[in-house]
């Protein structure tokens, strides 16, 4: 799967990667490693054509400045193939129409771009644990983060471009900064 998508600020990268570590030990939770980069998602597509991509998300960028997201505590997808346990971002109408024009520019370099991430379908997340959540980690993982201090405003000033090879951990391969 590949994304296009925006890192966290230093102290929210930080602050994730200390809940995925938290999670490991002490729930036995160790998808995230196949996905090791704080981030949420904009998009994502089962493949792209990266050359072509990559100037359209520059471009997309260059019109962007930086502004500020808010968490809003935790989240879960449920299903029977994928239980996701995600921190909530707080979807306003200037980040809707942010996400509108980061899909229609990234659509046409897609082939399997997942519906999920379609403006209508959205929902902004920063993902804590999948891959291998079940009831009873999903359980222990609410659990230990019940009471912690989930309301963050995390500053966004990019949108990067993440490659992820069948079996092998993402890894970002283009980082566009925000000029407007």
């Amino acid at each position: 799967m590949h994304a296009i998508v925006s890192g966290l600020d230093a102290q929210h990268d930080r602050r994730v990667t200390q809940i995925w570590s938290l999670l490991r030990s002490g729930c036995g939770l160790s998808g995230m490693g196949r996905t090791p980069l704080p981030h949420f998602s904009w998009q994502i597509s089962r493949e792209y054509a990266f050359e072509a991509l990559e100037p359209a998300i520059a471009r997309v960028a260059r019109g962007m400045s930086a502004f500020t997201v808010r968490t809003s505590g935790l989240g879960i997808f449920t299903g029977e193939a994928d239980i996701v346990l995600y921190l909530a971002l707080v979807r306003d109408a200037a980040l809707s129409e942010m996400q509108a024009e980061i899909w229609h520019a990234g659509r046409p370099f897609g082939k399997g771009i997942s519906e999920h991430y379609a403006p209508q379908n959205w929902v902004p997340h920063i993902t804590l644990g999948h891959a291998d959540v079940d009831p009873e980690k999903l359980t222990c993982a609410v659990r230990h983060l019940a009471r912690e201090r989930l309301h963050w405003e995390i500053a966004v000033d990019h949108l990067a471009l993440v490659f992820q090879a069948e079996g092998m951990p993402a890894r970002e391969i283009g980082r566009f900064p925000f000029d407007g």
